[in-house]
């Protein structure tokens, strides 16, 4: 009887130091909420719009309000830039139809660290 509880608790204690070996060689990322913060932010921004159905210029100056490194396209065409291109970006993409049932492709890319 007791061998078989000396060898149990050996092989809790190998599983444990297995187990702790296994996340000291693979560590564990970092988690970051900056990209679905700003995915949401893009999501209801282009929501508002399909919505309201503004100008470019409106587009432009909600863009620019919202984010400091940000890109619009319509209907595949840049509109404008501003800020810097980084390394790290979010794109979302809506079609958005007026009151005449004229659709306009609208892409809003978000540039970040």
């Amino acid at each position: 009887m007791n061998k078989g509880f000396i060898f149990s608790f050996e092989a809790a204690i190998s599983m444990l130091l297995f187990g702790l070996m296994i996340t000291m060689i693979f560590p564990m990322q970092a988690v970051s909420l900056k990209e679905l913060i700003i995915l949401q932010q893009e999501n209801d921004l282009l929501k508002l719009w399909s919505i309201n159905y503004p100008s470019q210029n409106e587009m432009e100056i909600d863009a620019k309000q919202l984010f400091s490194d940000t890109e619009l396209f319509v209907n595949n065409n840049n509109v404008f830039f501003t800020g810097n291109k980084k390394d790290n970006s979010v794109s979302s993409e809506a079609i958005i139809f007026d009151n005449y049932l004229n659709e306009t492709k609208v892409r809003v890319v978000v540039y970040f660290d």
